[in-house]
């Protein structure tokens, strides 16, 4: 379980209109550099956030390679993608499948569970026959009564089975958790903070296997 501060579908590219040019660009990639594996899209994009300020990508290749290499490979892509996404602020960073797979490095995390292949067309949570979701723990202390019936219902509806929660197909865990797919954190966020409410955010990866399904 990764801790945030404040925090994929099948749609993690939605608020860029060259989605199929995007895939293409990066399949032509990696068919070009038999020692790249796959290149990955996490961060804010795939986590919903409306306005993404940048595109966070991770070249994985298939062993450890220089850093020179790395350099000239992270280059190239940032050279090819900003011909398609002029106003993107691109930042491509690489690690190797044995890096991404050390449970000592703490950065492969974020790409593990938030992660969506650009060459699959799948997160890298269904590659692991997992799934990834975003669990917020809160708070209602501090709100009016008023204010907390109010938030009951926009949550989960009058009937205790719609609201938000439905919407973004969540889950209610305990009493002030609540789980939802990942792709809908910054919703989930936004909503509480709408509210004033107070929370702790978490990503956790349910279900998969600790190899990167080919």
């Amino acid at each position: 379980m990764t801790s945030t501060t404040s925090t994929l579908s099948s749609e993690p590219l939605q608020f860029f209109t060259l989605q199929g040019t995007l895939h293409e660009t990066v399949k032509n990639f990696v068919e070009n550099h038999s020692e790249v594996f796959d290149v990955v899209l996490y961060g804010s994009t795939v986590l919903g956030k409306e306005k993404p300020n940048d595109l966070d990508l991770m070249i994985l290749t298939r062993t450890k390679l220089p850093a020179l290499e790395l350099r000239n490979l992270i280059l190239e892509l940032k050279r090819e993608l900003s011909k398609i996404l002029t106003n993107a602020k691109l930042d491509i960073r690489a690690m190797s499948l044995e890096e991404l797979f050390d449970p000592n490095n703490l950065a492969s995390l974020g790409v593990i569970i938030e992660g969506f292949s650009l060459t699959k067309n799948k997160s890298m949570a269904e590659l692991m026959n997992g799934k990834a979701y975003a669990l917020f723990r809160f708070t209602l202390e501090g709100l009016p009564r008023k204010d907390r019936v109010r938030f009951q219902y926009a949550l989960k509806g009058r009937d205790m089975k719609s609201g938000l929660l439905k919407e973004l197909n969540g889950e209610q865990w305990g009493a002030w958790v609540v789980v939802v797919p990942i792709e809908h954190t910054y919703r989930f966020r936004d909503f509480l903070e709408l509210w004033g409410v107070k929370y702790e955010a978490f990503t956790i990866l349910k279900g998969a296997d600790l190899f990167y399904k080919f």
